[in-house]
């Protein structure tokens, strides 16, 4: 029986899967067994992840979602750990190698995570990470219903027991609007013991957006019913604030690009962001100054950056598992 379960749920990642399975292959501990789910792909995903057997077994299903791709992975693994790895994400050598260590050390907590910096959908890194000032910690149960945590599903590693107590990832919330399972169950297994953070960048999480869209484009255009309920209902809460800073963090990101891209003189990548920050966001003025911003001469551009034009650095988190 391994020591660490390695889940990979996997849907038309064609692009991606092959990098995330060696990622996975290379980790420094080596009591590992990796399973990947293919969600239904309807391309060659299946294809590409059978040709790591037998170091990787391939599980198939009808497309059902994440959650029920990463829950389907669990019951067929065995390890003490489980660790799940989206498709289009990957792994530093030692990242199961001190999430382990760090549980091991620490019998109460459920879960160990890590920082990861942010890549663009080509995999090139943008030079930010996802825990930026003021949430490089482990958060306490008050901090995840009330704000966005980032923690993304390819930078934890928890404790098999804690994952089944608290009843796995929940399917109920794959017909929202937004991907809420990863938020949902963070404070469900929250609740089981603390979790340990790790201020180390373990890990690359893939903004699946741009300038490739990996994935479908968010829809913000209804309320995510089943999640709110779920908060009123358990903890009493309202989950608009997490609301809120979902829909704000693809916009951040495509910001962060544009501004960077603009300021290296790179005026159709910076556009190109900034139309699609419009795209996903078109009643946010801001979004349309921005895109003006990049047909206006480059001195312009740099005294409108401010401070010699050097970028405002956004510690706000990312969201999890954009699609």
């Amino acid at each position: 029986m391994a020591r660490v379960s390695i889940i990979i749920p996997a849907y038309n990642a064609e692009a991606t899967i092959a990098a995330t399975i060696e990622s996975a292959l290379k980790q420094s501990h080596r009591d590992l067994e990796v399973v990947c789910v293919d969600d239904g792909s309807s391309d060659r995903t299946r294809e590409i992840a059978a040709a790591f057997a037998p170091r990787v077994r391939l599980i198939e299903q009808p497309n059902s979602g994440p959650a029920a791709a990463r829950n389907a992975g669990a019951r067929v693994t065995s390890g003490d750990y489980l660790a799940f790895l989206d498709a289009d994400d990957l792994w530093e050598p030692r990242m199961l190698e001190r999430c382990v260590t760090a549980l091991d050390s620490n019998p109460s907590a459920t879960l160990a995570f890590c920082n990861a910096e942010i890549a663009d959908s080509e995999g090139a890194r943008l030079g930010s990470v996802l825990a930026g000032r003021g949430f490089d910690h482990a958060p306490s149960l008050a901090e995840l219903l009330s704000q966005m945590w980032p923690i993304m599903v390819s930078t934890a590693v928890m404790r098999r027991g804690a994952y089944e107590k608290c009843g796995g990832w929940s399917e109920e919330l794959r017909g929202a609007s937004f991907r809420f399972e990863d938020t949902d169950f963070w404070i469900r297994l929250r609740g089981q013991g603390p979790f340990i953070y790790l201020n180390e960048l373990l890990a690359v999480w893939r903004f699946a957006l741009f300038p490739a869209q990996l994935k479908k484009l968010p829809d913000y255009s209804k309320a995510p019913h089943v999640f709110e309920r779920s908060l009123k209902e358990r903890y009493g809460v309202s989950a608009e604030p997490i609301v809120r800073a979902r829909m704000r963090a693809p916009r951040s990101i495509l910001a962060n690009i544009g501004l960077k891209a603009l300021r290296a003189g790179d005026r159709t990548r910076a556009r190109a962001a900034f139309a699609l920050a419009i795209r996903i966001d078109p009643y946010r003025l801001k979004n349309y100054m921005r895109w003006l911003r990049t047909f206006l001469p480059r001195i312009l551009v740099i005294r409108l950056s401010g401070a010699g034009g050097r970028a405002t650095h956004d510690s706000r988190p990312a969201p999890g598992g954009i699609e």
